[in-house]
């Protein structure tokens, strides 16, 4: 089922959020990238306060009461551009070991519905290029690859 994030599900979020991070610190960048201990605990307790906004998605998909996979994403405001907003998803992660059960997929679908009743008319997000996963699966979803973002390290 997929419903809303709420303060109840601070701790379980927190959880999905720090496996993300932990896979992210595991690897192999340009060893500035690294994410701080105790990030996705503050990264969660920002999002729970912009809820009230209407400028965030935060929802999750669960099996009975566990929390298995969810997408945290916020609204951009782009008004030099015709599409004047778009979200941006800035977290997409499934809990190890529910994987391959589609429930990003479900999520995905409902992220577009959500931006359709927003008049939200694109959905943008970063993938780590290192992260092959990732990029396997944002390739073979409904996204398409769209720009480059280059990163060049000054701090030896």
């Amino acid at each position: 089922m997929i419903r809303n994030l709420i303060e109840s599900d601070r701790n379980q979020t927190i959880e999905l959020v720090n496996q993300f991070f932990r896979k992210v610190n595991e690897l192999e960048l340009d060893g500035l990238f690294r994410i701080r201990p105790r990030a996705a605990t503050k990264f969660t307790d920002i999002y729970f306060k912009l809820i009230g906004t209407g400028k965030v998605y935060m929802r999750g998909y669960f099996e009975e009461e566990e929390l298995v996979s969810l997408v945290i994403g916020r609204i951009e405001e782009k008004p030099h551009l015709e599409e004047e907003r778009s979200l941006f998803i800035d977290l997409a992660v499934t809990k190890l070991g529910k994987k391959k059960k589609g429930y990003m997929t479900e999520l995905l679908k409902d992220v577009d519905l959500w931006c359709l009743e927003k008049n939200i008319p694109a959905i943008e997000l970063r993938a780590i290029l290192k992260n092959e996963e990732a990029v396997k699966f944002w390739n073979r979803s409904s996204f398409e690859p769209f720009y480059i973002r280059y990163r060049k390290r000054l701090v030896n």
